[in-house]
């Protein structure tokens, strides 16, 4: 099959990596695969998509960008494309153009990354009347979806993946992280914005330091909240205790130094650093958040606890310190989970048979599917 993909992010995080698995494995299918992004962005220009059939990059200025709509359709047209794939909101609403408005033939499918509904007005009705599949990344995102009135028939689940050669790395020396050998040390990924409840997570770790006064917490990831953050973790008497460092590339590395891995959010599409903590080996204790209970299941592969609720958190990951043996043993089968369960292999194959299905004309049974009660 022909398939385009499409992308209007400048940068490159976890839903473009996520893309680029599976561009790079339907290639390696023998599909015909293009990618298409803004000529300023990584995603049409990135190596890691292997071989394409070709790269088409396009202005993709804001979701109703008719000019690039009108575009996709006459590429479609031009070579045959049999199916496009819209991995962005943005890159949707033009998609759902270059289908409805400029009659593009190919079917459309869209990802869905996030759990929070879609607003409710006429023109995101539009947009999400026009895929013929939405992808969710989890079956927490497909309730959202199907709650905020998509039909079930158009909602699929295909996990979001982990990549095995991206955990399996040396973990960072201590000393590295500014950090004392032998320290109880939680570590945390994600950037510093609202939905990634930072300050419970701060909070929670000034009522674990009172069991555990020479405990440390390391938060990877860089976001506008980071001065706001700063100022909570002095009030909070941490300051000296608490290692913000900005984005890293080598997140993987850094959990893998952690005693215990803490997701703190409030709304995730699933979670893809628990993923990648679960995958490392690392103990994880996780808020209650989007697609979390589907990776994270208590007392088996970590800690769950509610969300906004930093005396919970506290809990969770002071059992965690105080009992390490069934830290051990939970991480093993978490990350027994992780490889069986959310591999690139599994995504990608999970995606051409939701393609398949789509061509082929054959419909899913939605009152059937495990996310639908």
């Amino acid at each position: 099959m022909k398939i385009l993909h499409l992308d209007e992010q400048k940068g490159w995080r976890g839903g473009e990596q996520q893309a680029s698995w599976l561009v790079r494995g339907l290639g390696a299918r023998g599909h015909e695969v293009w990618v298409a992004g803004r000529p300023d962005g990584e995603f049409v220009h990135s190596a890691a998509h292997g071989d394409v059939a070709g790269r088409l990059p396009l202005p993709l200025r804001g979701e109703w960008d008719l000019f690039s709509a009108r575009r996709i359709a006459r590429f479609v047209r031009e070579h045959g494309i049999d199916l496009i794939h819209a991995h962005t909101s943005h890159a949707h609403g033009i998609a759902a153009l270059s289908r409805g408005v400029f009659k593009a033939p190919a079917r459309l499918v869209v990802s869905r990354r996030v759990s929070f509904p879609p607003a409710g007005h006429f023109l995101n009705r539009w947009k999400y009347a026009q895929p013929d599949r939405i992808l969710c990344v989890s079956r927490c995102v497909a309730r959202v979806m199907r709650d905020w009135g998509a039909p079930v028939r158009q909602l699929e689940v295909v996990h979001s993946a982990v990549d095995a050669a991206r955990v399996a790395v040396e973990p960072l020396p201590r000393g590295e992280l500014g950090v004392p050998d032998g320290a109880p040390l939680l570590v945390s990924a994600g950037a510093l914005v609202d939905h990634k409840d930072h300050a419970s997570l701060l909070r929670a770790f000034a009522r674990v330091s009172g069991e555990f006064p020479g405990a440390w917490l390391v938060i990877a990831g860089g976001g506008k909240l980071r001065a706001d953050l700063e100022r909570l973790a002095a009030e909070l008497g941490l300051a000296d205790r608490v290692r913000f460092l900005g984005h890293r590339p080598d997140a993987p590395r850094i959990i893998r130094a952690g005693d215990v891995y803490v997701s703190s959010s409030t709304s995730e599409g699933l979670g893809t650093s628990i993923l990648e903590a679960l995958a490392s080996g690392t103990p994880v204790v996780a808020t209650r958040a989007g697609g979390a209970d589907e990776m994270v299941i208590p007392h088996r592969t970590g800690w769950l606890v509610p969300v906004s609720d930093p005396g919970a958190l506290a809990a969770a990951v002071a059992e965690c310190l105080r009992k390490p043996e069934d830290a051990r043993i939970m991480a093993k089968t978490g990350r027994e989970l992780a490889e069986a369960a959310f591999s690139a292999e599994r995504m990608i194959e999970g995606t051409l048979a939701v393609y398949t299905r789509l061509l082929d004309g054959t419909e899913p049974e939605g009152g059937d599917l495990p996310w639908a009660t």
